[in-house]
């Protein structure tokens, strides 16, 4: 036997004596306990997201806790401003990555609430359309803080049972003919973006703000509700309580490929336009693993599996590829759709507490 087994076998020998010495019949199992118990430790990755948003799709939950030996822990926002709360009043660890839009980008990158982006850690940001590479609202100068992930409209879908012809305007959430049939998205931003549309204003500057109110006032006594979240506006669609209404182009497809009688269509006056990225949180206890999430979300086959299925546009370029013509122009993510939106803008704080006090006067009425 060589000295250093000697060794090894003494070490072994004193360590089951001093254990013994110690009166713990159970010491040597309870060893094995937490060796093994540290070695089946996942991390946990917090993200924080819209319901039903890809990241809380069972089979990529699935797929991605198994590759990485990690566990995704979703929690849900119901605003952009939701998010930006939680990001100032989150304690280190709490959240990992987010989903962030151009709404509270520029002021979060201001208050240090994101990582800088490193995109040599992701190997399918090359993938990325050179318009969402260099995404405005990402950076702050030469230094980037989000990654594009999908993008999309908010515009018009009805039903094709009760409506033939595909709206060609806006106005027709201002339309009497729709009476009692129409659901308005609950947000001040869609709210007075969709009425300076109808007014032929700009609807990131709009020049006559109290017009856009009058509008809104107008709209109201037409509205069967204002809807909150796309599983409200779904359910109201099934039970056939509305016929059109403001919508994500995401949720239309998906309520499409479930066989709701519903299509989706971008005006021409034109309707808006969004994208929505991932950040890392500056106080991520996991930002390695953050990268991988970011990657995965970003790959080829997450982005035309999801936007194949009913989820939004593809910022991957090779995924886009190979979706269906039919299918993307059906779905609005086809090139003539995508030259007729307005994409949201960034919004001081002044602009957007005008525009939210507009829209609770306008729901006071």
């Amino acid at each position: 036997m060589t000295l250093k087994k000697l060794a090894s076998v003494f070490l072994a020998a004193v360590i089951a004596v001093s254990l013994a010495g110690c009166g713990n019949k159970n010491s040597g199992e309870n060893l094995n306990v937490v060796s093994s118990a540290e070695e089946n430790e996942k991390t946990k990755l917090y993200v924080v997201n819209w319901k039903d948003y890809g990241s809380d799709d069972a089979n990529f939950i699935k797929e991605f806790e198994e590759t990485y030996n990690c566990e995704i822990v979703n929690t849900y926002m119901s605003s952009e401003e939701e998010l930006l709360t939680k990001l100032r009043t989150s304690k280190a660890g709490e959240i990992d990555v987010c989903l962030p839009n151009c709404t509270i980008l520029p002021a979060a990158v201001k208050d240090g609430l994101f990582e800088e982006i490193d995109t040599s850690k992701l190997e399918n940001f090359a993938q990325l359309f050179d318009r969402f590479k260099t995404q405005e609202e990402c950076f702050d100068g030469d230094k980037m803080y989000a990654v594009p992930f999908v993008w999309g409209s908010t515009a018009i879908a009805y039903n094709t049972d009760e409506i033939k012809e595909p709206p060609k305007s806006m106005s027709c959430l201002f339309d009497e003919a729709y009476s009692g049939k129409i659901a308005f998205r609950d947000d001040y931003n869609d709210a007075v973006m969709a009425a300076a549309i109808v007014l032929g204003q700009d609807p990131n500057a709009p020049n006559d703000i109290e017009a856009v109110k009058q509008k809104l006032i107008e709209q109201k006594p037409l509205n069967r509700t204002y809807w909150k979240t796309g599983d409200e506006f779904s359910k109201l669609f099934a039970g056939k309580q509305i016929s059109l209404g403001l919508m994500w182009s995401g949720q239309s497809a998906y309520m499409k490929q479930e066989g709701e009688p519903i299509a989706f269509v971008v005006p021409e006056d034109g309707a808006i336009g969004w994208v929505d990225n991932w950040a890392i949180a500056s106080n991520s206890n996991n930002k390695d693993m953050a990268y991988k999430f970011i990657d995965w979300m970003i790959s080829k086959d997450f982005q035309y599996n999801w936007a194949a299925t009913g989820g939004p546009a593809p910022v991957n370029k090779e995924a886009a590829a190979d979706i269906d013509p039919e299918y993307a122009a059906s779905a609005a993510m086809d090139e003539e759709s995508l030259n007729r939106l307005y994409f949201m803008q960034y919004r001081t704080d002044e602009v957007k507490n005008t525009w939210n006090d507009i829209w609770t006067e306008v729901k006071a009425e």
